[in-house]
């Protein structure tokens, strides 16, 4: 069996897009007090909710992220109906939405596509499965 010694490759973040001055400092290396996510980039997170006690259809669900993913990639997403109805995100990159930018490009484009709900958007986002 071949073997190969190995010169590359370490325990830091996965190419760190958060930091200009990201290096890699050889094999093995740590750094302290440095969240890893071994699958990806940082993500932002942001609940939709629907308002009052209203339910949100599969077309409002597909509207919500068409309109986040204008300037944002939709890594991880929930839709739970719990009364009211919520849509959980996990996005990349980071800032590229606000709650207040993201909650009226989703009011926006749910209008736009004849599916109007006052939906409010609030950081953070809750996965159950």
């Amino acid at each position: 069996m071949a073997q190969f010694t190995k010169t590359n490759g370490d325990f830091l973040p996965v190419i760190n897009f958060d930091s200009p001055s990201y290096t890699n400092s050889g094999a093995n290396a740590v750094s302290s007090g440095a969240t890893v996510q071994p699958q990806g980039p940082k993500l932002d997170y942001f609940t939709v909710t629907a308002s009052g006690s209203s339910a949100l259809t599969g077309t409002q669900v597909s509207l919500a992220i068409q309109a986040t993913q204008q300037l944002a990639t939709v890594y991880i997403y929930e839709f739970t109906t719990a009364g009211p109805d919520t849509l959980a995100m996990a996005v990349y990159p980071t800032a590229a939405w606000t709650t207040t930018t993201l909650q009226a490009a989703i009011r926006a484009g749910l209008t736009a596509g004849g599916a109007a709900n006052s939906v409010v958007v609030s950081n953070g986002a809750t996965f159950t499965g």
